[in-house]
């Protein structure tokens, strides 16, 4: 009866160990390239689990990348509202009568436009005070923005500002809010390309998509190669900034993706060897890893 590998099966850090020793086992290999493979291939694995996704294990197609860059148009057009779209609550808040008569000239109805600043502000301005960020001025809008996003400025839009229905600051061009978003797009994937500069390091040979291979990120990549160590050869990936952004779930199911993959390759291999589960249980070639086959 062939060896069927369980789906579903979590692991933790004694459980994974045990899959590295009888993969190293089965497959007939050495300890330390098994560990240095299953480590490049766990940061493939955190490419696909890392955010943006369409969903977990998705998270290295093209569609993934879509997805962030719609978060960063989203997000920026929730903090930000070019003047010719504000409301005229919102231009009232500013507090402002030059930002009146630039946004009366362009927007204005005609009862508005008849309207002097006073009256306008006593109608008008009893919303969120919003803030007004002039022509060309990206400084000030970069810092807002950092200053509403998780993580030190890196990570996605803090609660507060994420459900916020009022803008933080309204724009004088939106063309500057483009140029902006232009520029935070070309960010997308780079909480991902940590763990491709950490494959790089440890010699792995994995392929990744382009836009999770962004240069800047190389400083995050965590990569210990120690698979030298005659007794206990061991492999450190990892991201500096990841567990931050709340990817420990994801990075748990990446752990239970790479069990999986090792158990499907053992079971084809015991396959081919002609061995049952109890044969290779007797023989030694499986052992904390048996709960995960039937």
């Amino acid at each position: 009866m062939a060896i069927k590998v369980a789906k579903g099966v979590e692991v933790d850090d004694a459980a994974f160990l045990a899959h590295l020793h009888d993969f190293s086992l089965v497959m007939g290999r050495s300890m330390g390239e098994v560990v240095r493979e299953q480590a490049g291939l766990f940061c493939k694995d955190m490419v696909k689990y890392t955010r943006p996704f369409t969903s977990p294990s998705q998270g290295a197609t093209g569609a993934s990348k879509k997805v962030g860059l719609k978060n960063v148009n989203d997000s920026l057009y929730t903090i930000f509202r070019p003047l010719k779209t504000a409301t005229k609550e919102q231009v009232a808040s500013l507090g402002s009568p030059a930002v009146f008569k630039l946004w009366n000239r362009r927007n204005g109805t005609e009862s508005t436009k008849k309207m002097r600043w006073e009256p306008f502000a006593a109608r008008y301005g009893n919303g969120k005070k919003a803030e007004f960020i002039g022509a060309g001025d990206m400084g000030r809008m970069k810092s807002m923005h950092t200053s509403l996003r998780l993580d030190n400025g890196r990570g996605g839009l803090k609660p507060s500002a994420r459900k916020s229905k009022e803008p933080f600051a309204i724009i004088e061009k939106e063309s500057d809010l483009k140029r902006y978003i232009r520029e935070k797009q070309k960010q997308v994937g780079f909480l991902k390309s940590a763990y491709y500069f950490a494959s790089l390091r440890i010699g792995a040979k994995e392929t990744f998509p382009g836009w999770a291979q962004i240069a800047g990120a190389s400083v995050n990549a965590i990569a210990d190669d120690k698979t030298a160590t005659p007794k206990m050869p061991a492999v450190t990936v990892g991201n500096l900034i990841g567990n931050k952004l709340n990817n420990e779930s994801n990075l748990r199911l990446a752990l239970n993706h790479r069990a999986f993959a090792m158990r499907v390759r053992m079971a084809a291999e015991l396959k081919k060897q002609g061995k049952t589960l109890w044969e290779a249980t007797f023989s030694g070639q499986i052992g904390g890893t048996r709960t995960g086959f039937q």
